[in-house]
């Protein structure tokens, strides 16, 4: 079961995990330098297309747990979209910006 405890918790982390993911971000969006070689060049857009990946990757965690923190706000976290049943407290702990619950998680 779900209770305002839990809640807070789970806030804590979320906030946790958002202010490292702004910092990946922000990280990850530094622009290399140019090196003086074709090699060198190779290398930094490589690690420029990494950087990209993770960057994407981040910003769409980032949202998930913003809404996650949104729903907190508006008493509605732990509360499956799809179905409205209460969502387990094993996979918001696993998964604390989870929205559904596991039995519809599945089905999409």
């Amino acid at each position: 079961m779900i209770n305002e405890k839990f809640t807070l918790q789970q806030k804590k982390l979320i906030e946790k995990a958002i202010k490292r993911l702004e910092g990946e971000v922000k990280e990850n969006k530094k622009y290399l330098e140019i090196g003086s070689s074709n090699e060198d060049n190779a290398l930094e857009f490589e690690a420029f297309e990494e950087r990209s990946a993770l960057t994407k990757s981040a910003q769409k965690d980032l949202k998930e747990l913003k809404d996650a923190l949104k729903r907190i706000d508006e008493g509605k976290y732990g509360i499956c979209t799809i179905g409205g049943e209460e969502i387990e407290a094993g996979r918001l702990k696993a998964y604390p910006a989870a929205k559904t619950c596991v039995t519809h998680a599945k089905n999409r």
